[in-house]
């Protein structure tokens, strides 16, 4: 198992946390932040305030520099302020107050409460220029912010010297984290903790979906309650990636590989997204050290669509002129044009299909059947509604691929260059036809944008809609 908290100790725990498969390199674009180091690794970014708290083993000038047993030296946390989308404030030292000789990191902030939950070695009162020790595992540690100084350190009451606790994401009363305690599936196993009446509950282990014989690590759950991790194992490309599960029903579901640029053959891990998922950041050591990306979306924002229509090809026929007719010995029978012939003074017919039909009405001789004469003839044009449309079905199951297209959007004057898909569960696309899978029951609002081809000023039309398909729980074998 790979640990990283930069070795202090002999094992230590990797600190490591649809997008559409297949899809996302479309929608996102990726670019390594200008705060990286050139020599050392930095991970695990965390949102604080206009910036980042992330992780470095960089040299700072605060301490003294010690390193571990390997001569590596010992993680920080920092702290950079964004100033603008290229611009970030050199890094710094997140708080003195925090920093020991030890390391500290990775961490997670709890904004309603204020307190910042970080990784930490249970033991800091150790000193030397060499740290060293098989015994100085790694815990949980909680700090509450003050003004501008963070103070009242409290430890995880369930951190044990006999093994690592590590890598929090806390999210309101839940605090997931990662930890090889034993009795695990695997190398290492995320498990979460609740906050009740004062007191957090034994951590609970997220089961063999969830969990396996490799590493479970960097757990972030999202406000949208989604849960993202890193793992080496779950059919990973080789080393660790990112997978995102979600609990239903009590429990977690098999979690799904996120699609490139966020994975890649490297060690990729620490994913964090804001609430829309359209911004945040990730860790990767696919340029060797470990860097910071960000990813933001290249994807139209897709509102105030109007519901979708269904075409309806049904119309009433009736001849003004045969109210009286009745009392002769006549019937009257309409010729649809579409090889249906029903009789009557007034019908209701549905045309399968838009088109163009010619209806006759033809007057029957009730004694031999033949047409005695052409009452009336009428063109009539069956037409779909002018609007973006969605083809799929309306019911589906959990993890079923469900087929959407485009394909029979009518817009006049208007030639379709770009589709634009998204799913209402965090999975986007493009294309005319694309397929998604739900990973959780619900009904899902689909919105479908389309967009022109520029005219001649470069002005671009854009229209949308919307449907709902309803996924449902997949029935028992």
């Amino acid at each position: 198992m790979k640990w990283k908290i930069k070795n202090i100790i002999t094992s230590v725990l990797l600190l490591l946390t649809c997008f559409l498969p297949g899809t996302a390199q479309d929608t996102y674009k990726i670019e390594t932040l200008p705060i990286n180091s050139k020599f050392y690794d930095d991970f695990a970014p965390v949102f604080f305030e206009n910036g980042i708290i992330f992780c470095s083993n960089r040299k700072n000038k605060v301490l003294v520099d010690y390193t571990s047993t390997n001569n590596e030296h010992l993680v920080d946390l920092y702290y950079a302020r964004r100033k603008n989308s290229a611009k970030w404030s050199n890094p710094k030292i997140f708080a003195k107050e925090l920093t020991t000789i030890f390391s500290e990191g990775p961490s997670s902030y709890d904004t309603i409460n204020k307190r910042l939950f970080f990784t930490r070695n249970i033991e800091v009162g150790k000193k030397g220029k060499k740290i060293s020790g098989p015994d100085n595992n790694l815990g949980i540690f909680y700090a509450t912010r003050s003004g501008n100084k963070w103070g009242s350190i409290n430890p995880f009451p369930y951190n044990n010297p006999g093994y690592n606790v590590a890598h929090p994401s806390i999210y309101q009363d839940r605090l997931f984290l990662a930890s090889d305690k034993p009795n695990g599936f695997g190398n290492s196993d995320l498990y979460v903790s609740t906050y009740q009446n004062g007191n957090w509950s034994d951590p609970v282990n997220l089961g063999p979906e969830v969990n396996t014989v490799g590493s479970e690590l960097y757990p972030f759950y999202h406000s949208g309650g989604r849960l993202y991790f890193s793992s080496d194992n779950h059919n990973s490309s080789r080393g660790l990636d990112i997978f995102i599960t979600k609990e239903v029903g009590g429990k977690w579901i098999k979690p799904i590989r996120l699609a490139d640029p966020f994975n890649s053959g490297s060690d990729d891990f620490g994913f964090i997204a804001d609430d829309l998922l359209e911004n945040g950041f990730f860790t990767s050591n696919r340029r060797r050290n470990d860097d910071i990306y960000s990813f933001f979306s290249l994807f139209p924002t897709i509102t105030g669509c109007d519901t979708q229509q269904e075409n309806s090809y049904c119309y009433q026929f009736y001849e003004l002129g045969s109210v009286n007719l009745d009392t002769l010995p006549f019937i009257f029978e309409w010729d649809l044009g579409d090889g249906n012939k029903i009789r009557g003074d007034t019908i209701v017919h549905c045309f399968e299909s838009a088109g163009m039909y010619m209806v006759k009405l033809n007057v029957i001789d009730p004694l031999t059947g033949e047409i005695k004469h052409n009452q009336a003839s009428y063109l009539i044009e069956a037409k779909d509604i002018e609007q973006v449309y969605i083809t799929s079905v309306d019911t589906s199951y959990v993890n079923e691929p469900v087929k959407f297209d485009g394909l029979k959007t009518n817009l006049l004057n208007f030639s379709v260059a770009e589709y634009f898909w998204n799913f209402n569960d965090a999975n986007k696309g493009t294309g005319a036809e694309i397929t998604n899978v739900f990973i959780s029951p619900g009904i899902y609002n689909i919105r479908l944008l389309v967009k022109s081809a520029p005219d001649n000023q470069g002005n671009v039309q854009n229209a949308c809609v919307s449907k709902n398909v309803v996924i449902i729980e997949n029935p028992p074998e």
